[in-house]
């Protein structure tokens, strides 16, 4: 999947987006109009780097929101001169989106299609013209657009699903990756990395999700992740001081890290690559990741399935162990072997894949991980080491915390305090676990459910004094029998009482 960062029209973004070396940007046209007055020929080869693909959009969103009102003549000028600003510049363009005004009617933007360049044109599908009319569409044209909010308020995945097969499906507006896997679109793009410097928030790949902090928590994000950030060569100084450009560096990282893990999705896991050896506006070259999805061979597909021998998943095993049972035919007391499941340390880690990799002491090339994590909780015992530890890691997290947080300043972080929260919630399991007592009910009740019934039921059980040693049997040992009979209580079977009949 190719993802195009948009917002490229503006100069301080291009430049961030050349520096860092992105392979893919997008530009709206409606943007660039409201900077430039085009007194002369504007060309994209002139500002974006020779290597860089460039989404061309129209920007007919901003004519076609709710409440937006412009003439039709001059919604009709600003067409034509779009078409004109294609036209000089087709052959620097990787792709362009159509000039989709709704406000002209459906039909004005049907004749309009006649003349777009098949190949390098992409038309939009909008929700208010119906299922029918995507159908249509992928029939006579090869690449179309579908927005976030149209995918979001009806369920036609699908279909998109279905279509994606013969035709080139392109997100317009794109910012939630769940959306991004749910089909397979060969293109998206998005101003939401933007957000880090337009509305303040903070995006951090992690390793294996990229997390989005909304403004009122970025504080607290960029101390949680203070040390992923700098160990990624970002200056979190910067980042904490709201430096608008490291924050934007760390949105494009952060958001290449997961189109690149959504790609390796859409392909089965095979890493993406790059393929320099097509020209940066081939049709086939319109992304630097892509994922490549490897032919199996011939005897695997021929391999018959008894020849693969079954295992265990990682993380699990299986341990011996004797039940014992009374046979209900003899009425024998036997025992037989079972199996109970376990969890282990999987150890499937490899050190080019993992996240500590560039400080890992341990760090060997091509190599499994040389740690292991022994650990077994099946006793109390074990169960009170366990919280011991975590109670232990818990408190020098704590105290490392706070010790951060004086020479801050002493402003008070919230991060500290939902972790001493947590130490105390601890603390307090472990001391329920070591008071809990034995408690024993017993409910008795007379034949005539009177008072004195129930009094004399329990002094014949729990007697205020001996009335002499029980008998004892033949062994010299006390009989059960004796003793239940001298306290006055019978020993029988209990026998349901059968249902009255209606």
């Amino acid at each position: 999947m190719i993802f195009f960062f948009a917002g490229a029209e503006i100069p301080s973004h291009r430049k961030l987006l050349a520096a860092e070396d992105v392979p893919h940007v997008g530009m709206s046209y409606m943007g660039l109009r409201r900077r430039v007055k085009f007194s002369q020929p504007w060309l994209i080869a002139d500002h974006y780097p020779p290597q860089q693909s460039v989404l061309l959009d129209s920007g007919c969103h901003t004519l076609n929101r709710p409440g937006v009102e412009v003439a039709t003549q001059e919604i009709q000028e600003i067409a034509d001169h779009y078409d004109g600003f294609v036209e000089q510049n087709l052959d620097r363009i990787q792709a362009y989106i159509e000039f989709d005004a709704l406000a002209m009617g459906r039909d004005w933007i049907a004749q309009r299609r006649q003349h777009l360049d098949p190949e390098k044109a992409i038309v939009v599908w909008h929700e208010e013209w119906g299922i029918d009319v995507l159908k249509k569409m992928a029939e006579n044209w090869p690449y179309i657009a579908v927005g976030q909010a149209t995918c979001g308020d009806r369920d036609i995945i699908p279909l998109l699903r279905s279509i994606s097969r013969n035709v080139k499906l392109h997100g317009m507006g794109f910012s939630s990756p769940p959306l991004m896997l749910s089909a397979d679109w060969y293109s998206v793009s998005s101003t939401t990395w933007l957000s880090a410097a337009q509305h303040g928030e903070t995006f951090v790949w992690t390793g294996s999700e990229m997390k989005r902090y909304p403004t009122r928590y970025k504080a607290q994000a960029r101390k949680r992740h203070r040390t992923l950030i700098s160990g990624n060569g970002f200056d979190i100084d910067k980042i904490e001081a709201d430096d608008a450009t490291e924050n934007l560096r760390l949105s494009l990282w952060s958001w290449q890290q997961q189109i690149a893990h959504i790609s390796q999705r859409h392909g089965n896991g095979v890493t993406p690559t790059l393929d320099s050896a097509t020209p940066p506006n081939a049709e086939n070259h319109l992304a630097s990741v892509t994922a490549i999805r490897s032919e199996p061979q011939k005897e695997w597909a021929t391999r018959p399935p008894s020849e693969r021998v079954k295992k265990l998943l990682p993380g699990i095993a299986t341990e011996e162990f004797t039940h014992r049972y009374n046979d209900p035919d003899s009425g024998e007391r036997k025992t037989r072997t079972e199996h109970r499941i376990t969890a282990v340390d999987p150890n499937v880690r490899a050190c080019d894949g993992c996240f500590l990799a560039k400080k890992c002491p341990e760090y060997e090339p091509g190599e499994s991980c040389v740690y292991e994590m022994p650990i077994k909780v099946k006793t109390k015992e074990q169960y009170i080491a366990l919280l011991d530890s975590v109670i232990t890691m818990q408190a020098m997290r704590v105290f490392s915390m706070r010790m951060s947080e004086e020479v801050e300043g002493g402003y008070a972080d919230p991060n500290l305090s939902g972790e001493m929260d947590r130490l105390a919630k601890y603390v307090k399991l472990k001391a329920d676990i070591e008071e809990a007592g034995f408690t024993f009910s017993m409910k008795v009740e007379g034949r005539g459910g009177s008072a004195s019934t129930d009094a004399g039921i329990i002094s014949r059980l729990f007697p205020s004094r001996s009335e002499g040693p029980p008998a004892l049997s033949p062994a010299g040992t006390v009989s059960t029998e004796d003793a239940l009979s001298q306290m006055g209580i019978m020993d029988a079977e209990i026998v349901e009482e059968p249902a009255p009949r209606e």
